[in-house]
């Protein structure tokens, strides 16, 4: 992990770092860091946003510097790539989000309003997809009701308390599934949320890349395969973000 900025420490107790994952992601990356950084409401803001980047060939780390983000650089793979931006974090609150999301106005205010019931451990935020159709509202309620049963996915936003997150141990280097290995082991150490009044808006550029119900079965067939068993090396060569990384973390595993 290679820090390229250290901004000074927030004094909030309800504090929030917030860590993006990114790979060449310049065309995103300078408009998320400025809203979470530039909100006209002091409690929607984050205290410090962590760009995470796993070898972007473009100028994804120098547009987050600019937009005042902490640029760090880790090895490629989401896991590998949030458990670098956690490490070290003093902030009370850790929201863990991927580059094409957004969290709506309000969003992080509502965060901070959830947990400021000491009993609360973790939570998701409220998905809504940039498209219309009957099948994008779908997804999103499925998205919601299983952040409801305590599996937040990363495209559902994970919000945790940062002692939570490192008594369970934080993210696996792993470079797929690592939202599900960490929500298993939150469910069971803390109690968990859906957040209504914090929309998340998410990209729908996956499914229009991809097709929205190809896209949504190879999903479905990936966590049915993770379910039984597969290796997340092998199984993160059919999701392409993570291709490259998966081929040489299994060749490095064997």
């Amino acid at each position: 992990m290679s820090p390229e900025s250290t901004p000074p420490r927030p004094t909030d107790p309800l504090s929030l770092c917030v860590v993006i994952p990114t790979l060449d992601e310049e065309e995103h990356v300078a408009a998320r860091v400025r809203r979470l950084l530039a909100a006209a409401d002091v409690r929607d803001r984050a205290d410090r946003v962590v760009v995470v980047d796993g070898g972007s060939a473009d100028r994804t780390r120098e547009l987050a510097l600019r937009a005042g983000a902490e640029v760090r650089r880790a090895a490629r793979g989401r896991g590998t790539q949030l458990a670098a931006g956690a490490e070290g974090a003093t902030e009370t609150l850790l929201l863990f989000l991927h580059a094409d999301n957004a969290p709506a106005a309000g969003a992080l205010a509502a965060v901070r309003r959830a947990f400021a019931d000491p009993e609360l451990g973790y939570a998701g935020l409220r998905q809504r997809i940039d498209a219309a159709g009957r099948f994008y509202r779908l997804v999103e309620r499925a998205a919601d009701a299983r952040v409801r049963r305590g599996m937040v996915y990363g495209d559902s936003g994970l919000a945790c308390r940062r002692t939570l997150y490192e008594r369970v141990g934080g993210f696996a280097a792993v470079p797929l599934f690592e939202d599900v290995d960490l929500s298993r082991r939150l469910r069971r150490a803390g109690r968990w949320a859906c957040i209504a009044e914090a929309e998340l808006r998410i990209s729908a550029r996956r499914w229009r890349a991809g097709g929205p119900l190809r896209t949504t079965l190879r999903n479905w067939m990936l966590r049915l395969a993770h379910a039984g068993g597969m290796r997340p090396e092998r199984l993160a060569r059919w999701y392409a973000p993570h291709a490259a990384a998966a081929g040489s973390a299994e060749r490095a595993s064997r």
